[in-house]
């Protein structure tokens, strides 16, 4: 695993030594920064942004984020075995004050920074095995539920899932997918209000 491009490019990133989390793959990382600098007009580039990185494992999406010009990440993760890979990797990119770990279940954390403010860009990658409950009243409906309750948080949400996950099959308030591209057995979408 490594960082791709921008400040830290090239850099090898600590993998967790747990079979719970699963890396993303360089291709789809490749891909979703591409979309997104496409998005907002900064090809290769992601503007000043406020970012959560969700289940964020080793930490990897966030630190792309940042390295590629985000101003602040918060990594939130509360796997044993992801927590010391991440530390790891903030420690050894002296990523300093833009980096946050919030030592919690992303589905139960709030949607917005401790600082109240809302993020503009969520990274949403939940173990696989969580997918499986895409139903109403689910983990995903609830988060996206979360992130709807006031008018000024409007987060692009990128939402890493297995290819079989239709986001249709999932009840999605007023959210609706922008964007959808699928890698092998991945799919990646994006969510927004």
């Amino acid at each position: 695993m490594r960082i791709i491009a921008g400040k830290w490019r090239s850099r090898k990133l600590h993998r967790p030594a747990t079979s719970a989390t699963r890396p993303m793959p360089d291709r789809v990382k490749e891909a979703i920064f591409a979309s997104l600098g496409a998005h907002y007009d900064c090809p290769g580039e992601i503007p000043p942004l406020r970012i959560a990185d969700a289940f964020a494992g080793s930490g990897s999406m966030g630190l792309e984020a940042l390295s590629r010009g985000a101003s602040t990440c918060w990594f939130f993760e509360q796997g044993r075995e992801a927590l010391v890979a991440l530390r790891q990797n903030l420690a050894e990119l002296d990523a300093g004050p833009n980096a946050t770990i919030v030592a919690r279940d992303a589905w139960r954390a709030a949607v917005a920074a401790p600082d109240d403010r809302p993020f503009d860009l969520i990274f949403l990658d939940p173990p696989y095995a969580h997918h499986k409950n895409s139903q109403r009243a689910g983990p995903l409906e609830r988060f996206l539920a979360r992130c709807s309750d006031t008018d000024d948080n409007r987060p692009i949400i990128v939402f890493h899932h297995p290819k079989s996950l239709q986001i249709a099959e999932c009840p999605t308030n007023d959210w609706r997918a922008v964007d959808r591209k699928e890698y092998g057995t991945n799919a990646v979408t994006l969510l927004m209000r």
